[in-house]
């Protein structure tokens, strides 16, 4: 083809046809320019294609992660939920409610689990969650590849504000947590249900008490959380199919 241009171009000079060959000089110009466009559009196509699907694994694994972070907190909240259970059907026994249980966080008072009753003393587990895809997002500058810039203000809400704020909550309540289980050793080796019952007007009822309201605290903190992580886990789904 190129040799068959060149011929033709050679033709046209040797007869003296200038006009014409400006003309076949200005389309194969034309045709060299399109050619260029048409590969550079390529080129940007596929580029583009490469980011939607970095972008989607980025989402996937932001996903995965929050995911696993389910079973963690879930876990934990299990935990949390049956001391403020076993301390709440104490407080039955005042026959006046120490403190309430707000409506939105009802998910806390399950059916206490009087075996576990000697882990009112122990310490609790705090959450860590899984940032290693966001870090990896946002370290390497890869944020924009989330085109929908609602979803990652609020996959940014969770990672830069709610976990900080948890991880806050958790220490400031360490040093409580370490007084109980150090002043307490001999009731979180040997206490059953009956003993913690007989013992409700005891100092060590009431600072029980105010152990568990810290943990009913961290608590909302985590189910806000979940709830959060569930929206989120949503949108993600939906912004993925859409791209699909």
């Amino acid at each position: 083809m190129i040799k068959f241009l060149r011929h033709f171009r050679k033709t046209l000079i040797s007869e003296n046809k200038m006009g014409k060959y400006f003309k076949y000089a200005i389309g194969e110009i034309l045709l060299v320019v399109i050619g260029i466009l048409i590969a550079l559009q390529i080129n940007n196509w596929n580029e583009q294609r490469k980011a939607e699907k970095l972008g989607q694994d980025y989402l996937k694994g932001i996903k995965s992660d929050l995911t696993k972070d389910f079973v963690l907190l879930d876990s934990i909240l299990k935990g949390y939920s049956n001391d403020i259970s076993l301390i709440n059907s104490i407080d039955n026994e005042f026959e006046k409610p120490i403190y309430e249980i707000n409506p939105k966080y009802k998910q806390v008072l399950i059916e206490p689990d009087t075996s576990r009753t000697k882990h009112l003393f122990y310490r609790g587990i705090s959450f860590r969650p899984i940032q290693a895809t966001y870090s990896s997002l946002v370290a390497d500058g890869k944020s924009s590849l989330i085109k929908n810039r609602d979803l990652f203000e609020v996959i940014q809400e969770i990672y830069d504000e709610r976990h900080n704020r948890i991880e806050s909550v958790y220490e400031s309540f360490k040093a409580s947590e370490n007084r109980i289980h150090w002043n307490y050793a001999y009731e979180k080796k040997n206490w059953n249900y009956t003993d913690l019952l007989n013992s409700k007007n005891d100092k060590i009822f009431l600072d029980l008490f105010n152990f568990t309201e810290i943990k009913y605290f961290y608590s909302q903190h985590l189910l806000n959380l979940r709830k959060k992580m569930t929206e989120v886990i949503t949108l993600i789904d939906k912004e993925i199919n859409q791209i699909k």
